[in-house]
């Protein structure tokens, strides 16, 4: 800790013999930050971090979790609890000290879990709030870090779509602002090369022998038809992430 300490922090040392005890340190004056491992024999990390969120004094206390096993679990955990960040050992002690300083400042891009089992950032550009939400539920039970992006307009979008760099994009057809097979145009001819290459996945209730002018152009994305089922949105998504990863 003596990174903490040359940065000017007031760092003090809890051994994790007993989660009681551990708690009563916690509830004797308040503390910014609470630094933990993961794999303590006498107080688990988890364990820990779930009895500090059930505690009136301790539930909005940041935590910062130093782990070198990273799973599922762990993953699902850490996105229920919310105010963790986590890093993974070995931690250098330079990073350890600008993480604590940014987190403490409120600058910094907490991770709560979803890079140990991310099966990837999925943005999602609807109109419907409902929609939006529908979807990204879906993704985020599956293992997706969902990105909601409402489509204010074409512009902003791409804006969005290039500085976030998502690893597929969920699309609906008929928006007020632009039409989907618009942005499929514009993300094609995109000179970004990650742009022209995003897995696309159109979500549209309009079918293809419905005799309509709106009917959707697909080149360059999959088509999903409303009503869509959880299951049957994951099972695109993933199919069209491993060709596109060459999986």
């Amino acid at each position: 800790m003596a990174c903490l300490k040359q940065g000017g922090h007031e760092v003090q040392e809890i051994v994790p013999s007993c989660l009681f005890e551990v708690l009563g340190r916690l509830h004797e004056q308040a503390f910014d930050l609470l630094l933990a491992d993961l794999i303590m024999p006498g107080c688990p990390g988890m364990t820990l971090i779930r009895a500090c969120r059930e505690d009136t004094h301790l539930k909005e206390l940041k935590i910062l979790l130093l782990t070198a096993h990273g799973d599922r679990k762990l993953a699902r955990f850490l996105q229920h609890m919310g105010n963790i960040h986590y890093l993974r050992k070995p931690v250098a002690p330079q990073e350890l000290a600008e993480c604590v300083e940014d987190f403490l400042r409120g600058q910094l891009e907490v991770d709560l879990g979803w890079s140990l089992d991310c099966q990837g950032v999925v943005a999602v550009v609807d109109d419907s709030q409902l929609s939006r939400h529908y979807h990204m539920n879906c993704l985020r039970r599956n293992g997706f870090k969902p990105l909601e992006i409402p489509p204010e307009s074409l512009t902003s979008v791409m804006k969005t779509l290039e500085q976030a760099a998502p690893d597929a994009m969920l699309l609906d057809f008929l928006m007020p602002s632009f039409r989907g097979d618009a942005l499929i145009r514009a993300l094609r001819a995109s000179p970004v090369a990650a742009l022209r290459e995003l897995p696309i996945l159109l979500v549209t209730a309009h079918h293809m022998e419905e005799s309509t002018d709106r009917e959707p152009t697909v080149e360059g994305a999959e088509v999903l038809f409303k009503p869509v089922l959880p299951e049957d949105l994951v099972a695109r998504l993933q199919a069209l992430l491993r060709e596109y990863r060459g999986t």
